[in-house]
């Protein structure tokens, strides 16, 4: 399990991933992180990728696994766990002339495909690079996080960008990053060890 920097862990993870993919594409792209109104204001013209997450959503597969947190007099034997789906939007920006959006596209699409799941040493990194994610313990988690498209459909999509105020689609994907799993850091009472066994048979009374 990990704490509550999970999700922007996650986030920076996914974007210097992506960082990585689009120099490749088109050197000198920049990934930002911004919501996709600020992008439009700053200019698409420019090549660059942003990435927006827009939902959080709890993990169906692992709801059942959150088993009671308390005891019967209310002390607290498992510390609280959340799994959540995280929804990501891509956006991709750039000369149509060259082309640079489609590039953009195509080479993360491939990267995320090549490499879906987020390894550990790629959060330390990302932990080390960012002062704010220093106390984070993501690459601790046992089950990695994967990385997978959404394959929504045109109405779909447009519905999501209808939500941002006066700002023109874009060439872009949607991504589910599933799944990360938060723990509450609360002290939990100690499970005593079992120190001795009585065993005892009984012949059996017809």
């Amino acid at each position: 399990m990990s704490n509550y920097l999970a999700i922007a862990t996650v986030t920076m993870a996914l974007r210097d991933i992506l960082q990585d993919a689009a120099l490749v594409a088109v050197p000198g792209t920049n990934v930002t992180v911004k919501r996709p109104e600020n992008v439009s204001n700053d200019g698409q013209d420019k090549a660059g990728i942003n990435l927006f997450l827009y939902q959080a959503i709890p993990n169906p597969a692992w709801a059942n696994n959150d088993l009671p947190t308390r005891s019967a007099n209310g002390r607290l034997m498992q510390r609280p766990q959340v799994a959540l789906d995280l929804y990501y939007l891509l956006s991709f920006h750039g000369s149509e002339l060259a082309m640079e959006p489609q590039r953009l596209l195509g080479s993360t699409v491939i990267t995320l495909h090549a490499q879906p799941l987020l390894v550990s040493n790629v959060i330390r990194n990302v932990i080390a690079n960012y002062s704010y994610l220093s106390a984070s313990d993501l690459a601790d988690q046992v089950e990695l996080v994967k990385f997978g498209p959404l394959n929504l459909s045109l109405e779909e999509l447009s519905k999501l960008w209808s939500v941002f105020f006066q700002v023109l689609y874009t060439l872009s994907a949607v991504y589910r990053a599933s799944a990360v799993l938060i723990e509450a850091e609360l002290p939990t009472q100690d499970v005593k060890i079992v120190t001795s066994r009585d065993i005892r048979v009984s012949p059996e009374v017809p």
